[in-house]
């Protein structure tokens, strides 16, 4: 079972980043997400999502530039990562087949 992100989709985004020598292309899909901060106050983000070689490969970035302005459920595994210079965080990667989940919210029933 995975981990599942809900929101608002802004299709798929690539970007490049040099490290040292290196160069790096970085495959994403945007989310809008609403999340409340620390004082209980709801705030609009942009989370981002990875996407792996493999599933790109698949061509799976067209799925979700279809689904542009659309509500979706992301499926998700998290990785976590420190660096040597003392810093930590985590990166949300596409899961499974990387295709959205189909949720269908059913409203709560009164006892």
């Amino acid at each position: 079972m995975s981990l599942v992100q809900i929101g608002l989709c802004h299709g798929f985004n690539s970007s490049t980043r040099t490290v040292g020598q290196n160069q790096f292309t970085d495959n994403q899909i945007l989310l809008e997400v609403e999340d409340v901060n620390r004082y209980g106050i709801a705030e609009r983000k942009t989370v981002v999502v990875k996407i792996s070689k493999a599933l790109m490969e698949k061509g799976i970035n067209h799925v979700w530039d279809q689904l542009k302005g659309k509500q979706v459920a992301v499926p998700v595994f998290v990785a976590t990562w420190a660096s040597k210079s003392g810093n930590a965080g985590h990166d949300l990667f596409l899961s499974g087949d990387g295709k959205p989940l189909n949720l269908q919210l059913k409203p709560a029933v009164a006892a």
